[in-house]
């Protein structure tokens, strides 16, 4: 009896040290890393609806959906707005200072607030947003944040008002604000480090067309330089460093910097690509350039889901050309370094591929490597480029 008594002390120990050693588990990730909400629930509803008339409403409060992990984006108008409904427990045995987070850098305004337990009321929590100056955010991050303090084993109902002309993210972390600033550091040096192979490809790619005379070349460049002014535009950094206190700048220089990144995409294709093609082909590569200089000039005439709209269109007809028209003259001509040639327009259309989803992807870690991937590539093949000058045939172009 003794031995069987002492058997099951044995076997209880055992389960509360692996119970013990989960919930260790499972706040050590936490700690280490920020936390993705999976559980959040939306709906979309007129902009004008605040967060006390959402809540004192019985029947619009519980109309909220599951977000399904599908909907990484919604697209909505300057007149909805979408809300997220994220329930939150303190995981730890004491009160716990956390950051949540919100990480789609395009949106205009990101509104917090804290549902009230006991009546129907919310309680202001902050605002931010690609439509308020960099240096009223709380926190000096790129990620919209807000701090919150949780009591022990308490839990938070938090309401997050998105409002945007085109299109949203969904996707919220929870964290502490060391492992928040530890992964911002992460994300901040490998900007950095895709920054810095930008330049080196623009200025690699300006001095051989300095040494050579080719204009293709200095087009290629240029191409570079505009796509670096998208990433910076995309992750914050523009924003951050270069205009900090004029957020309308943000949306006017994506569309600016997309458009001259196209239409240099598109003279370098006609200047090393089409020197000896039909008539066809420049007329093709004419309307990607006609479009290209269309969506740099957008911010003039068009807004909001005109301008998103125009945006997706441009990009997918002139990287669509650029890419088709390359890899048929690679295939189909004799022409001396073209495949060298088309190889660089390729892994350029590549480039801003793999920026449009590794955007709308929310930052996918193997979309990060393939840009880097093709950087190298597009590095090799500027160093590989033959010393002899190309004669193009002028009256071609």
């Amino acid at each position: 009896m003794s031995r069987f008594l002492t058997l099951a002390r044995i076997a209880l120990l055992c389960l509360s040290l692996c119970g013990s050693v989960h919930a260790a588990g499972t706040l050590d990730i936490i700690q280490q890393q920020p936390h993705r909400l999976t559980e959040l629930q939306y709906q979309i509803t007129d902009v004008s609806l605040s967060a006390n008339e959402l809540v004192a409403d019985p029947a619009l409060f519980h109309n909220f959906s599951a977000l399904t992990p599908q909907q990484n984006t919604l697209r909505i108008t300057a007149q909805q707005a979408v809300w997220l409904l994220a329930k939150i427990k303190n995981p730890y045995p004491e009160p716990w200072d956390a950051v949540l987070s919100y990480h789609f850098l395009a949106v205009d305004k990101v509104s917090f607030y804290k549902v009230a337990t006991d009546i129907p009321s919310v309680q202001f929590l902050g605002r931010s947003g690609s439509a308020f100056p960099f240096s009223e955010r709380p926190l000096p991050l790129y990620s919209f944040s807000q701090p919150l303090r949780f009591d022990i084993a308490e839990q938070v109902s938090v309401l997050i008002k998105l409002e945007d002309a085109a299109m949203i993210g969904t996707e919220l972390s929870i964290s502490s604000l060391a492992p928040l600033l530890e992964a911002s550091q992460q994300q901040l040096q490998y900007d950095s480090m895709i920054n810095g192979a930008l330049l080196l490809l623009a200025l690699l790619a300006l001095c051989r067309g300095v040494q050579q005379h080719q204009p293709a070349l200095y087009a290629l460049a240029g191409f570079y330089l505009a796509f670096l002014l998208v990433l910076s535009t995309l992750n914050g950094q523009a924003f951050s460093r270069l205009w900090p206190l004029h957020p309308e700048m943000n949306a006017v220089f994506i569309y600016i910097s997309v458009g001259a990144s196209l239409a240099c995409l598109s003279l370098f294709a006609r200047f090393s690509l089409l020197r000896q093609s039909s008539g066809y082909g420049l007329w093709l590569n004419s309307g990607s350039f006609l479009l290209a200089l269309l969506l740099l000039f957008s911010p003039l005439f068009a807004s909001g889901p005109m301008k998103l709209k125009l945006l997706f269109i441009c990009m997918t007809l002139v990287l669509s050309i650029t890419l088709l028209q390359a890899l048929f003259i690679s295939l189909t001509t004799q022409i001396r370094y073209t495949p060298r040639f088309s190889l660089l327009a390729v892994a350029a259309t590549l480039q801003l591929l793999l920026l449009q989803l590794n955007y709308m992807a929310n930052f996918v870690q193997w979309l990060n490597t393939s840009l880097l991937f093709v950087l190298a590539i597009s590095t090799f093949l500027l160093l590989h480029i033959p010393k002899a000058r190309l004669q193009f045939a002028r009256r071609d172009l």
